[in-house]
C-alpha cells in the first residue's frame, strides 16, 4: 500500500477540491492525480469498508470520485494548524456541510467508523504500550514472552495502517480507542 506523507485539502467557492504539498503551490484534484487518487482509495478500502461500500455503489467504483467525495465529507476545510493527512494517518475535520445532521450518508462517508479490531489481546498491549510501556516491558507485566508481544505489536501496527510503532500510539488516541 503506497504512503502519503503531508497532504492538506479544501474546498473552493466554486465547489472544486484543492490539494497542497508542503513547499508547494495548491493544485486542483483531478482524476490525474493517480499519487493522491489511489493510496487515499486503498486507505478508504482497508481502513473504511463501510464506507468504501457505499462510495462504490454511489459512484459505480469510479475511484477519482469516490476519493474526492471522501475528501469532501471529511478534509474539506482548509485548516491551516492540522495537515489533513500527515505520515499516512488521515486527520478528520468537522465539514461544514448543509445536510449535517439529514445526510443519510452521516456516519458512514463523512465521520466514518474506523474498522481498526483489534483482539482482547492487542487491546490489551495496546492499552500499555499508549502508556508508554516498551514491548519488553508489556511481556514482564503480561508475563509473556518478549517475541510475542513484539509480533502481535506489529500486527497491531498493520492494522492501524502505520508504518512506525510510534504512530501506533496516534492512530488510536485520534479513534478515541
Amino acid at each position: 500500500m503506497e504512503t502519503l506523507t503531508i497532504l492538506e485539502f479544501y474546498v473552493s467557492p466554486d465547489g472544486s477540491v484543492y490539494y497542497k504539498k508542503p513547499g508547494q503551490e495548491s493544485r486542483r484534484l483531478t482524476k490525474f492525480n493517480n499519487d493522491i487518487i489511489n493510496p487515499l482509495y486503498d486507505k478508504i478500502k482497508h481502513r473504511f469498508p463501510e464506507s468504501f461500500a457505499v462510495l462504490a455503489k454511489v459512484y459505480k467504483r469510479d475511484k477519482y470520485k469516490m476519493v474526492e467525495r471522501f475528501v469532501r465529507c471529511n478534509f474539506g476545510e482548509h485548516d491551516l494548524l492540522t495537515q489533513d493527512i500527515e505520515n499516512d494517518i488521515l486527520h478528520f475535520e468537522e465539514v461544514r456541510c448543509p445536510l449535517r445532521g439529514i445526510c443519510e450518508h452521516e456516519g458512514v462517508i463523512c465521520k466514518p467508523k474506523s474498522m481498526i479490531n483489534l483482539s482482547k489481546c492487542e487491546r490489551e498491549i495496546a492499552d500499555l504500550y499508549i502508556e508508554g510501556l516498551t514491548f519488553t516491558k508489556i511481556a514482564e507485566r503480561l508475563g509473556k514472552n518478549a517475541q510475542t508481544v513484539k509480533v502481535q505489536l506489529m500486527r497491531i501496527k498493520k492494522k492501524c495502517g502505520v508504518s512506525h510503532c510510534r504512530d501506533i500510539i496516534r492512530v488510536l488516541r485520534l479513534k478515541n480507542y
